[in-house]
């Protein structure tokens, strides 16, 4: 462990330098995931096991699982439903040009595209005309002749 802590503290982005260091870092990450994943499956499946037993027999009369049930019943949910992997939402061109966000298969967007240049330009917005607008918004919604304070 003591490699570990030595040779991602020093420069290149805590990446160590030489062949033989780069793999024993790769190795240590790789082991690392994989017992993550031993980690997080046995809880998973431990608790979608009680879950199940404490509903199932109950409401539907199914027979209880076994941990070993338990993790092929959420595999099997994760193939049904197309959920093998967990990506963000995605970004892509719409039928007008503009970039859309949804969490479908597409190309990515630009992200410099649709952004404002200056970060602060939705806060200058908002004092300067947003507030305004979303009192007139509110007026016209709720049929009042003068537009609901803000505060």
């Amino acid at each position: 462990m003591r490699f570990f802590r030595n040779c991602c503290s020093g420069q290149g982005h805590g990446r160590p330098e030489g062949k033989a260091a780069r793999a024993l870092w790769f190795g240590g990450h790789a082991l690392l995931g994989i017992v993550v994943v031993v980690v997080v499956a046995t809880v998973v499946g431990g608790v979608v096991m009680i879950a199940w037993n404490v509903l199932m027999p109950v409401v539907f009369h199914l027979p209880p699982l076994e941990f070993w049930q338990a993790v092929a019943l959420l595999v099997l949910a994760r193939v049904l439903t197309g959920r093998l992997h967990h990506r963000g939402p995605r970004r892509h061109r719409g039928a007008d040009g503009t970039c859309v966000v949804s969490r479908g298969l597409g190309r990515n967007c630009d992200d410099s595209q649709g952004l404002p240049p200056n970060p602060d330009a939705f806060a200058t917005w908002w004092w300067e005309e947003g507030q305004a607008a979303f009192k007139a918004f509110q007026a016209r919604r709720d049929g009042s002749s003068s537009p609901a304070g803000l505060g």
